[in-house]
């Protein structure tokens, strides 16, 4: 399972089937990584949203990594709990580049062959 916001969803969530959420979106994603059911569908939330993840009592290991660091192994009464917090990070760009014309240009958008 991905949880991403806007900022970080066009690595790991987009490669896992997810959509792509514009900048500006006050949301987050969650996508399911290589679900086995047609019905397990990404799910976009707003940020007032609480999630919370629990393992099942009868499910293999489950693993929780958070932002790249070392992964740590969810046991059976443990669950994560994702909220939004109220102070929102200040990103810096030093050459204004249209969101979409940077997508046009990593993904190829509009490109023939």
């Amino acid at each position: 399972l991905i949880v991403a916001t806007p900022t970080g969803s066009t690595a790991y969530n987009l490669a896992a089937g997810g959509p792509i959420l514009v900048p500006h979106l006050n949301g987050f994603v969650v996508t399911p990584i290589c679900p086995h059911a047609l019905t397990a569908r990404p799910l976009v939330a707003p940020l007032s949203s609480c999630l919370l993840v629990q393992k099942e009592q009868q499910s293999d290991q489950v693993m929780v990594t958070i932002d790249g660091r070392p992964g740590t192994i969810l046991e059976s009464q443990d669950f994560v709990r994702i909220v939004s917090s109220d102070q929102p990070v200040r990103l810096f760009r030093t050459k204004q580049h249209s969101f979409f014309d940077l997508l046009r240009t990593k993904l190829h958008w509009g490109s023939r062959g």
